[in-house]
């Protein structure tokens, strides 16, 4: 099988049981925010940011390492376990020694309490990374990825009933222990792999020397991801940041299923692309393809952000609708800018792929902190402009080892993005008219949906017809097998 089969295959699996993992865990997510007060929910969330961010750093770069290399030799890889335990055990001490302080001074001892249960989680993931990065090395996304479902249903389980015996809280608290611990032995039953520990000083320099760019890259990069959520909850409390978190959970879980599965495959796959091939050409094709698809989910979320809101989590979260609808007009600068680091990886120009988070770290984490005190609305459309501004600024620092041509870029995605903003006009007007018919949420929430797609589509092929036509039979290519 290709390079690029084996990629589309693997960015399909990895799709689907994402698209799985985040639809059970949706439903646990919604189920939670209609049971726990706003307070509650929104302290169990500012909790998790501290495990999430330790998580990064035991995971920075090291998958991108085991990828990368042309061989596979177990002696390193149990380097690299050595490695990486020792970070989560760094990092689990930082989780308990300054999280939990942080927790217990800026909220409560309840908040401290939960941090400091959720350390193994990071001790967990440490264990992990090798696992994985033998599965990634190998497509082997569909093994991974099924293990990963079978833990989160078990988990899902878990959480629901011990919340329905009135655990609250610790309800999630327990599941996401169970999640994990779960997840790591199916990883390493599907991947064959026997964890092993080894100190070698030559193959530790060579992981610290590819990975230490990377390793403040993702440092970065969980502050851009994260800086509205941090802000909102240092400075305008659990409340907020419940509220914001809440309209930030349908993009995170369409970023999951689409923009972070075709994501994981460039480095493997571009990786492995030829010395004087096309780069640029096959990064355009890959973000036309991404843009075709994401980008009316986006924009149809930010038409349709009243009705779902209330439906997922409840008319307490009423509020979240308007911060979802802004946030999904970033999807346009960021269909482009969220594979440029990858797409450096792939050419191990990693220092560059750090500058760009750098750029972004000026337009959100920067952005998020100086505009917080106005509002969360204002802090919103702020990072939407600055994300637009700072598009040049990303593409330049890629061209310098990359070709990409700028005006072939953006006729390649003018078509989806300018059918997403009719499409989203389009619902915009008659879903007034539809509420004064249906009244039923629900029922109006599939309407929309269905008059949506019929939108996209209607104004691809009758404003767009070639380019459309060129996608479709780009995506049959992906997808279909030739027949012989």
């Amino acid at each position: 099988m290709s390079i690029k089969k084996k990629a589309t295959a693997g960015s399909l699996w990895m799709s689907l049981t994402r698209t799985g993992i985040n639809v059970v865990d949706f439903l646990v997510y919604a189920y939670l925010a209609r049971i726990l007060t706003l307070e509650e929910f929104g302290l169990a969330g500012f909790c998790f940011l501290f495990i999430e961010f330790a998580n990064t750093l035991v995971n920075a770069g090291v998958n991108q390492n085991l990828v990368q290399r042309k061989e596979w030799e177990d002696r390193y890889a149990a380097s690299t376990m050595t490695f990486v335990f020792g970070m989560g055990l760094v990092a689990s001490a930082g989780i308990v020694g300054i999280g939990a302080p942080i927790a217990y001074y800026s909220h409560s001892q309840l908040a401290a309490l939960v941090v400091v249960s959720l350390a193994p989680i990071t001790l967990v993931t440490s264990l992990q990374v090798v696992v994985t990065g033998k599965l990634l090395r190998e497509f082997k996304n569909k093994q991974m990825g099924v293990a990963k479902f079978c833990a989160t249903l078990l988990s899902a389980i878990s959480i629901i009933t011990m919340a329905e015996n009135g655990y609250g809280i610790w309800a999630l608290i327990f599941g996401k222990l169970i999640n994990i611990t779960i997840q790591y032995l199916f990883l390493i039953y599907v991947s064959k792999f026997k964890p092993a520990f080894n100190f070698d000083k030559n193959d530790f320099k060579e992981l610290v020397t590819f990975c230490l760019p990377l390793f403040w890259m993702v440092v970065l990069r969980f502050l851009n991801k994260k800086a509205s959520n941090l802000f909102t909850g240092f400075v305008l409390g659990p409340v907020s940041f419940a509220l914001l978190a809440a309209a930030h959970k349908g993009e995170v879980v369409i970023n999951q299923v689409t923009m972070s599965s075709i994501n994981s495959m460039i480095v493997p796959s571009f990786s492995r692309v030829k010395e004087g091939s096309d780069l640029g050409g096959l990064f355009i094709r890959l973000v036309t393809v991404a843009s075709t698809i994401v980008t009316p989910i986006f924009m149809g979320l930010a038409a349709i952000a009243d009705p779902f809101v209330t439906v997922a989590f409840g008319e307490k979260f009423s509020a979240s609708a308007n911060y979802m609808t802004i946030s999904a007009f970033s999807i346009f600068p960021l269909i482009i800018a969220n594979f440029l680091p990858n797409l450096l990886i792939s050419r191990a120009r990693t220092k560059d792929a750090f500058n760009l988070v750098l750029v972004n770290i000026v337009c959100n984490v920067v952005v998020a902190g100086c505009t917080i005190w106005f509002g969360v609305t204002f802090m919103l459309i702020s990072l939407v402009v600055s994300n637009f501004l700072a598009t040049p600024v990303r593409l330049a620092i890629v061209k310098k080892h990359i070709f990409i041509d700028t005006k072939a870029l953006v006729v390649s995605i003018a078509p989806s993005a300018l059918s997403s903003i009719g499409m989203f006009l389009a619902l915009m007007y008659v879903k007034p008219f539809i509420a004064a018919v249906v009244n039923y949420d629900i029922v109006n929430l599939v309407v929309l949906m269905s008059l949506g797609a019929v939108f996209y589509v209607s104004f691809s092929f009758i404003f767009f017809f070639k380019q459309t036509s060129r996608q479709v039979e780009e995506l049959k290519s992906m997808l279909l097998k030739k027949k012989k």
